[in-house]
């Protein structure tokens, strides 16, 4: 039972997660990355890319024989130990995760989970294009009350999640 392939969250090194699916592909071992599109403006111009759900995980399908396999890669830190229970919860998650993911690159969602209160910002669209601030809290789901300061003076904003970007 040991031998069995199991779905395995893998911890990649930073920003290496597409290179792990790419070597994934080219060595016929199946893969999971959830992306969502992020869209930024640079001037008049926009420009959409997929980021990782996620960053720094990919769900491969393997067992104790591929890994070293996957480590050749030199993507990966480490893989979270698996059984047959565990895959069982992964899988049910991973569903839930699949239907955010369509739903995100659909445009009916916003993922922004690390706009929390405290979270230094950079408002990168809209009226306050290019100030930075400070979450205050978020309102509803794509909402956010932001603290910037001009002329030594606190203002509270409420800005759309997609127009800010973390600093």
């Amino acid at each position: 039972m040991e031998n069995k392939k199991l779905w395995t969250p893998i911890r990649t090194k930073p920003r290496q997660e597409k290179k792990l699916c790419r070597y994934c592909a080219a060595n016929n071992i199946p893969y999971y990355l959830p992306l969502i599109q992020k869209t930024h403006s640079y001037g008049n111009r926009k420009e959409t890319f997929s980021k990782p759900m996620f960053s720094g995980y990919v769900f491969c399908r393997i067992n104790e024989n591929l890994f070293p396999k996957l480590q050749l890669s030199n993507a990966l830190v480490y893989k979270i130990t698996m059984n047959g229970h565990t895959e069982r919860t992964l899988i049910k998650e991973l569903k839930a995760i699949r239907i955010f993911e369509r739903m995100s690159n659909s445009g009916t969602i916003e993922i922004s989970p690390e706009l929390i209160a405290g979270t230094a910002i950079e408002i990168t669209r809209g009226l306050f294009q290019g100030i930075t601030g400070v979450v205050q809290c978020r309102k509803g789901k794509l909402m956010l009350i932001v603290n910037i300061e001009l002329l030594g003076q606190t203002a509270a904003v409420e800005i759309n999640a997609s127009d800010l970007e973390k600093q």
